[in-house]
């Protein structure tokens, strides 16, 4: 009988992921919030921000790969924290001059992810067993979905009774809790070997299976982790009146998203993933359709569930064959930095061209426009993103 038990790295892992949760409410809905009430070209602007982000995140991640595969990825990642820290600082002086300074804070932003969520990748596939994977994941992100339905209410009002950047002290609490719990975690996997792309891509342009778990985090990258969190964000927040109203309905979506990650845990079984994905893809096709043919709060509200739910598992189900993928032969060793860099690159090759496509329509065309476009074309990504992991066995 398998031990159901969580191990303690595990709890650790989960405990992590629940702070950077609080921190990524903030700095996601309410920091779009924050730029549709001061600037007139806040979708633009937003676009820019995520672009320089991820291109510097990119970057970071190709430049520090090497070091942080001989290194002990831990001081890596408390690199990041420290940066998370600086920038709720940054945010905190800049007030609402912060559209001045688009360029500079998604440079910040983009240190950050290469520093803090890149080697973080890598620590949670060294700690978590394939066998423990689907209930971290299950477990974990209910817990995370509990908090994501506390934090938006608590931050919503709060922002409504001081302001945005009022904020930031308290969430600079949280990256400091974040940084004391990182000393609970160790990194494996340890090498003397050099960080040897070139090797791996010769390993991994024969590997079909690969391929297709690496196309479908750049098409994850260009919707769900990506473009579609902001367009996401942007249909609620025009459609509420304050942040009080964007945290309530923020917590409503996170409630049913937790929901669902329980069931997942529980539930969820390889065998289920080409109904479940069929399904669930079919689900967010038609709340796309209803939210263009019929842009009201309801459709709004029904397609924000479609995407914190039925996209969530989606995403999670490709998160698990990822992972599981690289625990398996010379990827869990000799290669697992190199895996982690590629999908980076995938990944993030998938968020510059989403969010450089929804820049160039902003810049071109009026917003409703550009972010119908963008329902369109993120939603034929989808639908092809699904195809692929209806096709990808990972035992």
């Amino acid at each position: 009988m398998k031990n159901k038990k969580l191990s303690f790295p595990t709890k650790v892992l989960i405990l992590d992921n629940i702070l950077c949760k609080i921190f990524s409410i903030f700095t996601g809905i309410f920091l779009s919030a924050y730029f549709y009430k001061i600037s007139e070209e806040y979708v633009f602007q937003l676009a820019l921000y995520n672009v320089v982000g991820w291109v510097f995140a990119t970057l970071g991640a190709v430049f520090l790969a090497d070091i942080i595969k001989r290194k002990d990825k831990i001081w890596f990642y408390r690199i990041g924290i420290i940066i998370k820290t600086i920038f709720a600082f940054t945010i905190l002086i800049l007030g609402q001059d912060i559209t001045d300074h688009v360029i500079s804070l998604g440079v910040l932003y983009g240190l950050m992810t290469a520093t803090n969520g890149f080697p973080f990748n890598m620590i949670e596939s060294e700690n978590i067993t394939n066998g423990e994977r689907i209930r971290y994941l299950g477990y974990g992100n209910a817990l995370t979905g509990i908090v994501s339905i506390i934090a938006p209410l608590i931050i919503g009002r709060y922002i409504t009774e001081t302001s945005y950047t009022a904020t930031a002290m308290p969430i600079i609490v949280v990256t400091i809790l974040e940084l004391l719990v990182s000393f609970f975690l160790k990194s494996k996997n340890k090498t003397t070997e050099k960080l040897n792309l070139r090797s791996f891509f010769n390993k991994f342009k024969k590997d079909k299976t690969l391929w297709k778990l690496y196309v479908i985090e750049f098409l994850k990258g260009f919707n769900r982790n990506g473009v579609m969190s902001l367009i996401a964000s942007l249909v609620i927040i025009r459609a509420l009146p304050n942040d009080t109203a964007i945290g309530d309905w923020s917590s409503v979506f996170a409630a049913l998203s937790a929901v669902a990650m329980l069931i997942f845990a529980k539930f969820y079984k390889k065998s289920h993933q080409t109904i479940v994905v069929s399904i669930f893809t079919l689900i967010i096709l038609a709340s796309t359709i209803l939210v263009l043919i019929s842009p009201n709060f309801i459709s709004i509200v029904f397609y924000n569930i479609a995407y914190d739910v039925f996209l969530f598992v989606i995403d999670r189900i490709s998160n698990a064959n990822l992972f599981d993928y690289s625990n398996s032969g010379i990827y869990k060793n000799r290669y697992n930095t190199e895996y982690f860099t590629f999908r980076e690159l995938f990944l993030n090759a998938g968020r510059i061209l989403g969010y450089l496509t929804l820049m160039l329509l902003a810049l071109f065309g009026v917003v409703s426009t550009a972010i119908n476009t963008m329902f369109i074309v993120v939603i034929i990504s989808i639908i092809i993103m699904s195809g692929l992991i209806i096709r990808t066995e990972i035992k």
